[in-house]
């Protein structure tokens, strides 16, 4: 069924696209701003970074969320609302741009590496630049169709699926290598015979890096005992000391099974020993949810991806299972932080 043109020749597939940009990041938005309400963090930096900003000017993010919501479930407007909406679009649209100029100071800069040329920010301006001149320019009376309808679900659902892997792809494959007190290399599996299987030597390797260029003192290596029978932490430890990194230098937390408990344990250290700049290296898609983690624990890092010594097979299947831990993490923030695990 094809849907109908609206007034001002505005195409009702245009409209749906833009409705489901609005249902999706509306609903994100005000889930964010309840997380928020009762542990003082929000999540909305995963897609406009407003710390910049006084603190009323986030506040309105109820306001400019509820607004997006509206917009995607009723689009007939009246005037006054249909002005608010495009202007609440269009200040996002304007938010995200200034963090397109962030990235573009910060790579110039020499703080960040990315591994691509456009942000992520620059899509999502360009998104809710869609959502401002579709709600200017809806001036139809009529609901829209079922088939319009049905589109908007499919592009809020959709993005339900692309939102985590932009992240794994945009902001786990930038380098935010820096001077910093320590730097945590997460465990992963052990071979029977001991040796590192390519993801962990990437990782021992790009943390070895860090030390080697003088931007760590310490590294701490986190894992456990896995099914290999072998302690990650040691086996990380004698692998570093290869690459020259000496014994001094290295700490081992022996029972970081999982991310959840490195996270806590390491958080746990930093407390007593007072490390508060600290790096995370791991494979570029486990690093949104350690970023994740981390906030969930009080503790802002600066994430590092391992560098690929050579693909690995398994890379599309690991990518796919982040967006649901990503999901899974964000949700946990609603009723503890990691700190509490």
């Amino acid at each position: 069924m094809a849907m109908p043109t609206d007034v001002k020749g505005l195409p009702g597939a245009f409209r749906a696209l833009a409705r489901g940009i609005a249902l999706f990041f509306g609903l994100f938005s005000l889930a964010n701003a309840a997380v928020a309400l009762r542990t003082g963090r929000t999540e909305d930096l995963w897609w406009v970074d407003l710390s910049t900003l006084p603190g009323w000017v986030t506040g309105l993010l109820w306001l400019t969320a509820a607004l997006l919501v509206a917009y995607a479930l009723r689009p007939c407007m009246r005037r006054w609302r249909r002005i608010a909406s495009a202007a609440v679009a269009a200040m996002l649209a304007g938010m995200a741009l200034a963090n397109v100029s962030d990235f573009y100071s910060a790579w110039s800069a020499g703080t960040i590496a990315p591994a691509t040329v456009v942000p992520f920010s620059a899509a999502v301006s360009v998104g809710f630049a869609l959502v401002g001149v579709a709600a200017w320019m809806q001036q139809g009376t009529s609901r829209p169709g079922r088939a319009e309808d049905v589109v908007v679900a499919f592009t809020a659902a959709v993005l339900v699926f692309v939102f985590p892997l932009a992240q794994v792809y945009f902001f786990g494959t930038t380098d935010y290598r820096r001077e910093a007190d320590v730097a945590v290399v997460f465990g992963a599996r052990v071979f029977a015979s001991g040796q590192l299987t390519t993801s962990l030597e990437d990782r021992v390797r790009t943390a070895a890096d860090l030390y080697a260029d003088g931007l760590v003192d310490t590294l701490i290596l986190s894992g456990g005992v896995g099914e290999s029978g072998h302690d990650e932490a040691e086996v990380m430890r004698d692998r570093a000391i290869e690459l020259g990194v000496p014994s001094c230098a290295i700490m081992l937390d022996h029972q970081g099974l999982d991310t959840d408990r490195t996270v806590a344990n390491t958080v746990a250290g930093f407390a007593e020993d007072g490390s508060t700049r600290v790096l995370a290296v791991s494979q570029f898609y486990h690093l949104p949810r350690i970023k994740m983690a981390y906030r969930a624990a009080g503790q802002q890092v600066f994430t590092v991806p391992a560098e690929e010594s050579r693909p690995i097979l398994k890379t599309p299947a690991l990518v796919v299972r982040e967006i649901l831990a990503f999901w899974l993490y964000w949700g946990r923030s609603w009723v503890r932080g990691v700190a509490g695990h």
